[in-house]
């Protein structure tokens, strides 16, 4: 099967950065390569075991989720910052879940906007819409009837972090717990910091440096979800807050609004 494509970084580290309650860079491949069979297992330290089985749990639990959102993206090389506030939708549907993204302010290297941006899938079509180009793009993820889990850690384009299980995620990263920063922002109080670092021919492994996780002690959520790139180094940091779940979000609230005037343009899968 062919490799989708994927050409936005903000929708995917909210949705790709794999592991706990679930947002963007280029799509894993169709068929991401695990742990070689003769890896031997690792054994857990018995407090990261106790957090990703509460992930598990709790992932099982959720069927939407309604949040506030900061993306912050760092370029070391070149010095810039990239900083994107506004909400996250989820919701549990089959085969794959559905998302809605909505960036309502950006400041792009000191020049603030607050212009809209737009990430949604509808279980078929990952479409992006940008109010400053006033464009908005449709790229086909699955074909009619085609049925793949695409938010599984190592298997589908938006490896989410809800939800995923224990098992994959020991899989595919080494997992170690950070002792408390006194330091740490105040948002980071009451968390557990787990510093994942993506196993040797896995995906993660060609994409990241290290994939890194603040985990709620009490809402078994993360509240912050970062990545280091290995080719360039750029950090993304995305940020979660004031999260509801289970709320039952109205199927029409994940849509996109209508946008007058905007230019489409659509891509389709290739044929099988």
């Amino acid at each position: 099967m062919a490799q989708v494509r994927f050409m936005n970084t903000r929708c995917v580290v909210l949705l790709a950065t794999g592991v706990a309650v679930g947002a963007a860079r280029p799509l894993l491949a169709q068929a991401p390569a695990s742990r070689p069979a003769s890896a031997p297992a690792v054994a857990l330290d018995p407090a990261v075991e106790r957090i990703l089985d509460r992930l598990e749990a709790k992932g099982r639990e959720i069927k939407d989720i309604e949040c506030r959102i900061v993306y912050l993206k760092e370029d070391p090389i070149f010095n810039g910052e990239e900083r994107f506030e506004g909400v996250l939708l989820f919701k549990e549907d089959k085969p794959n879940p559905l998302f809605h993204i909505r960036f309502d302010r950006s400041v792009a290297n000191g020049r603030p906007s607050d212009k809209k941006e737009w990430h949604v899938f509808d279980g078929q079509w990952y479409t992006e819409a940008r109010e400053k180009t006033l464009t908005k793009i449709k790229h086909q993820v699955l074909r009619p009837g085609e049925n793949r889990q695409l938010f599984r850690l190592g298997q589908g384009p938006f490896p989410l972090p809800f939800g995923q299980t224990k098992a994959d995620i020991v899989k595919h990263l080494s997992v170690r717990l950070i002792p408390p920063d006194p330091k740490a922002p105040k948002t980071l109080a009451d968390t557990d910091h787990l510093e994942c670092t993506p196993l040797p021919g896995t995906e993660l492994d060609r994409k990241y440096e290290t994939i890194h996780f603040w985990i709620d002690r009490a809402l078994a959520m993360p509240r912050r979800v970062q990545t280091v790139e290995k080719e360039q180094g750029d950090k993304i940091t995305a940020d979660f807050s004031d999260a509801r779940t289970n709320t039952g979000i109205a199927g029409s609230r994940l849509s996109l609004p209508e946008l007058k005037d905007y230019a489409e343009s659509v891509e389709p899968l290739p044929p099988p």
